[in-house]
């Protein structure tokens, strides 16, 4: 699926890359896929599609939208060229900074990196397209590299989540948790979800 498209935030919402030279069937394949995984990142964003001058009929645009509306609550949908985004490259990516702690049944999604200087209690959940640190404790649910970003990575004073992921990659908290309070980070290695004292 990498192989076929990837995602980059810009300012007022995220571009999909379609790869230069890929078939048309491969291409709704991946989108299929990925609409059942991650339906609801898009939600409430503007939505980019970049050709990557792939050449598709009518009828093919047509589809391919009708694939594309498998995201959920999409805000509007664009097609775009390939000078565009490269324009867009030289924004920096934007980070939201939340300054409290999420308590239960609070739940936070932003299209890409996002701070906290705060807890993420049991039964919060952070949703980001990019990386997710938190300046204390982690004990609810987080999703890093929403988007498929499988470099994204968590870094906390304290990672206990009930549920952590990277990309399509999850994992939890060992059940023997320890009480210190070393940073830790977690990040995607060899194909599975790796943590690190820091």
């Amino acid at each position: 699926m990498a192989s076929v498209f990837s995602f980059q935030a810009v300012s007022d919402g995220i571009v999909m890359n379609f790869r230069k030279g890929s078939s048309f069937s491969n291409l709704k394949k991946a989108i299929k896929i990925h609409a059942l995984e991650a339906a609801d990142f898009f939600k409430g964003v503007n939505l980019y599609l970049n050709l990557s001058g792939l050449e598709l009929t009518y009828t093919e645009l047509a589809e391919l939208m009708e694939i594309v509306k498998n995201y959920n609550q999409v805000n509007k949908i664009y097609f775009t060229a390939k000078n565009k985004v490269e324009k867009s490259k030289k924004q920096n990516p934007e980070a939201v900074i939340i300054n409290r702690t999420l308590r239960s049944g609070q739940r936070l999604k932003h299209h890409s990196n996002v701070v906290i200087v705060g807890d993420v209690n049991p039964g919060a959940e952070v949703i980001a397209g990019g990386d997710i640190i938190v300046f204390g404790k982690i004990r609810g649910v987080v999703h890093a590299g929403a988007g498929g970003n499988d470099k994204a990575q968590i870094v906390a004073r304290k990672l206990n989540p009930t549920q952590l992921r990277i990309a399509s990659f999850i994992a939890r908290s060992p059940d023997d948790d320890s009480s210190g309070l070393e940073a830790e980070r977690a990040c995607v290695n060899e194909g599975q979800i790796m943590v690190n004292k820091i």
